[in-house]
């Protein structure tokens, strides 16, 4: 399955679900929802927020930002420090960081961590070890690893700045990230794989390794694929002048009415969605309305198989020349645009309502 499109935008009009916003915390300190936790011999690692140059992963430019500094507590193999989330378990989730190994006696490895279980033992990992170019998937039970998998150094992508890039989501048994632009997805057998359903998440440094994460973000998958939503309407607005509002609704369950799932006025998202989109989802036509030099244009949005998935309402700003056809069709292609931005619609699983297993 094709990743969705990842967009970075600062300074959404929704409120960010993201619990790690380093700009807002104090430098010097573990930040208070985070808690350090040491496997094997030597002491307890340590955390701080700092300050840092960290170069823009597509200009190169470097800028200051706050960064999640953990450095490990023995130089022993067997020593890992874990930095937890200290809050409610994560089933369906997102996490998204770039880090940098800057020094280290022993084995200089790092990763994020997920759905620990309250033993804090068995979890699972995704890590990296730059030195040997190793990329590792690994399960941990009882505190040990018992199984996974690698790609090594024919198959390892190595950053040019040399911060590591990990974006990864994990729903049901199935996890897919993106490391350093390679893509890569495991769906385990739950039969033969322990089974971790939800859990704890966080940051995973091996030895005494210093590790310095940036722009941490960990979310739900409901709140990423909103977050998405949000930013990719921001971006369709700021391509198309004409424009001037724009909301995508989809049925939460079958049967059930439409609701606002992304919206450019954060106040909408959630609300009932207007009759004419259940007339939309329903016939899957496209609806026209014009007053006071506005154009009101409701069309369907298909996946890449021509199934309904939503629907797209906008206004747009008239010209001299717009006619129903135009305005239609200028509707109807960002219709397009939002489907080449999530081509399997799974984006809008932001709006669907979906039980915890």
């Amino acid at each position: 399955m094709r990743s969705l499109l990842w967009i970075l935008f600062i300074g959404l009009m929704q409120a960010d679900a993201n619990p790690l916003l380093l700009e807002q915390l104090p430098e010097g300190k573990l930040p208070a929802n985070l808690k350090v936790i040491k496997v094997g011999p030597g002491a307890l690692g340590k955390v701080r927020v700092t300050t840092e140059n960290v170069p823009h992963p597509t200009t190169g430019v470097t800028e200051k930002q706050r960064i999640l500094e953990i450095t490990g507590g023995g130089a022993a193999a067997d020593h890992y420090t874990l930095v937890l989330l200290d809050q409610p378990a994560y089933s369906s989730l997102s996490i998204a960081t770039r880090f940098r190994i800057v020094d280290g006696e022993g084995v200089r490895a790092a990763g994020v961590i997920f759905r620990m279980q309250p033993n804090q033992k068995d979890y699972y990992l995704l890590a990296v070890k730059p030195e040997t170019k190793e990329a590792f998937w690994t399960v941990f039970q009882d505190g040990l690893p018992v199984k996974g998998f690698k790609y090594d150094e024919d198959q390892f992508i190595s950053p040019k700045d040399g911060w590591q890039s990990i974006k990864l989501q994990a729903e049901e048994n199935t996890s897919r990230w993106t490391l350093n632009h390679r893509r890569d997805f495991i769906t385990y057998n739950p039969e033969t794989t322990p089974d971790y359903r939800r859990g704890m998440v966080g940051f995973w440094v091996r030895s005494d390794s210093r590790v310095q994460f940036a722009a941490p973000v960990i979310r739900t998958l409901k709140e990423e694929r909103q977050y998405q939503l949000v930013a990719l309407l921001k971006q369709i607005a700021r391509e198309n002048n004409r424009v001037l509002s724009l909301k995508l609704s989809a049925r939460p369950a079958a049967q059930k009415p439409p609701v606002v799932i992304a919206s450019l006025e954060p106040k909408d998202i959630g609300q009932p969605a207007h009759e004419v989109v259940t007339k939309v989802l329903e016939t899957e036509e496209n609806f026209h309305g014009q007053k006071d030099g506005i154009s009101t244009v409701t069309v369907p949005v298909k996946d890449r198989n021509n199934n309904i998935i939503g629907a797209a309402r906008m206004r747009l700003s008239s010209r001299v020349a717009s006619t129903q056809r135009k305005d239609l069709a200028y509707g109807n292609n960002i219709a397009k645009q939002i489907l080449a931005a999530a081509p399997e619609g799974d984006l809008f699983d932001a709006g669907r309502e979906k039980k915890s297993p």
